[in-house]
Formats: structure tokens, C-alpha cells, sequence
């Protein structure tokens, strides 16, 4: 290499080249490196920003209790309860749907399991938490409204 007036030798931060400064660039991230061989544009992904997304619901409705009859427990429910005392039966025969409102403020749907004895309905499974007296239970407004439940669908028929 021959002296070059006010340039300086530099070593390459890629290759490790000895070259005078002239002959090297700054990369985009911030090497100095050999502006012949070592050197690359950016790529143009590089310099990309995202867009922002608003995942927002633009109408937001409150929850809607559908259009159901409805009564109330007498008495409390345990946790795997599978029974429940009505205030009133009226209506309700087997394989009804009827919908519980839970302790934990879930709702357990299910269905009737036979016809109501006096006051106590026998349901289609198990409660997975407790009920407290004065929760609602929802029933079916219409009695010839078809609702799908388990029993109601054979392997045959899907």
C-alpha cells in the first residue's frame, strides 16, 4: 500500500482486511467495512414499520338475557347437585333445556331429566359449582322450540 496524503489505514470490521479509510463505509450497523467487497445496502424490509391495528369492538352492546321464562331456586344447590327445588315447575316437562345461574356467576345449561317431582327437577348433569337460593333458572319461553342437547343427537344422525 502506498502513503496517501490525510487518509489513514483502517482494518475492516467484517473481513479484517487492512485498507486506507477511503476505501471503507460505514455499514447500518455501524461497521466500517471495505466499501468494494464487505459493504451492503440495507434492505428495504429493514426500514419498515408496522401499521397500527385497533382490535377495539367498534359496537359494543351490553349482555342480553334472551327471551326465556324464567323462576327462581328455593333452596341452595350443592357443587355436583343433581337436582334443584323451583320456586315453580309450571311448564317444565322432560328433556327441557333449563339454564342455571351459578354462585361464580356462570351459567350451567343443561336439561330436564324426567318430569318434575313436586318442587324438584331432575337434571341432565351434574352442577360443576354451587347455587344459592334465590339464583334464576331459565326456561324455554316457546315449548315446541327445538335446542340441541346431548341426547338429542344419535352418531347416525350428524
Amino acid at each position: 500500500m502506498a502513503f496517501k496524503l490525510g487518509d489513514y489505514l483502517a482494518i475492516c470490521d467484517k473481513c479484517g482486511r487492512k485498507r486506507y479509510a477511503s476505501q471503507c463505509r460505514l455499514n447500518s450497523d455501524n461497521l466500517f467495512v471495505c466499501s468494494d467487497t464487505c459493504w451492503e445496502p440495507e434492505h428495504p424490509q429493514e426500514s419498515v414499520r408496522g401499521i397500527p391495528d385497533y382490535q377495539g369492538v367498534p359496537i359494543a352492546r351490553p349482555d342480553v338475557k334472551p327471551a326465556m321464562g324464567s323462576t327462581t331456586l328455593s333452596a341452595a344447590a350443592t357443587i355436583n347437585a343433581l337436582t334443584v327445588t323451583l320456586t315453580s315447575v309450571t311448564g317444565i316437562v322432560d328433556t327441557d333445556p333449563i339454564v342455571i345461574e351459578l354462585d361464580n356467576g356462570a351459567a350451567h345449561v343443561t336439561f330436564v331429566d324426567g318430569a318434575p317431582a313436586g318442587y324438584v327437577v331432575t337434571l341432565g348433569s351434574y352442577l360443576p359449582y354451587k347455587a344459592a337460593s334465590g339464583n334464576t333458572v331459565y326456561l324455554p319461553a316457546i315449548s315446541n322450540e327445538t335446542f340441541l342437547t346431548a341426547t338429542s343427537v344419535s352418531a347416525t344422525g350428524l
